[in-house]
């Protein structure tokens, strides 16, 4: 059955979609998909997925409630694969100068991963990582 899943759409709501689909284009140097584009949504390609970034009018839309917050701390994050481990340390120093507040600064982990922590603009979590061994994808330079 998986093979029939793939992940099309990782989509977060924003105060200012622009703002934050700008810093993630900047850090990962990454393409828009412009045709996407709307007043409400911004979005870049990722492989085969799509990064969103929806306005506030998301909550409307999608008939969430109005307690839904913005920026705050969540339980659930975006973890960026790397192609090195040297990636990890000039991409965490790229996203700290494009705004980016550093929670973890690079480091070793348990599973053998190299990763840094970080917050983005609007205080989103996410993480800069070089999966280590059979733990993660393989990636080529």
């Amino acid at each position: 059955m998986t093979s029939e899943i793939s992940l099309s759409f990782v989509s977060v709501i924003c105060k200012d979609m622009i703002g934050q689909s700008s810093f993630y284009r900047d850090l990962f140097d990454l393409t828009e998909a412009s045709e996407l584009a709307s007043d409400c949504f911004r979005a870049l390609r990722l492989g085969g997925t799509i990064l969103g970034f929806h306005s506030d009018a998301a909550v409307a839309l999608l008939d969430l409630s109005e307690e839904t917050q913005l920026g705050n701390v969540s339980s659930a994050f975006w973890t960026f694969e790397v192609a090195s481990s040297d990636s990890v340390g000039r991409l965490t120093e790229q996203a700290v100068t494009l705004g980016a507040v550093l929670i973890k600064a690079p480091y070793d982990t348990y599973y053998g991963a190299r990763q840094s922590v970080l917050r983005d603009p609007e205080g989103n979590v996410f993480r800069i990582n070089r999966s280590g061994g059979a733990a993660g994808p393989e990636f080529s330079s």
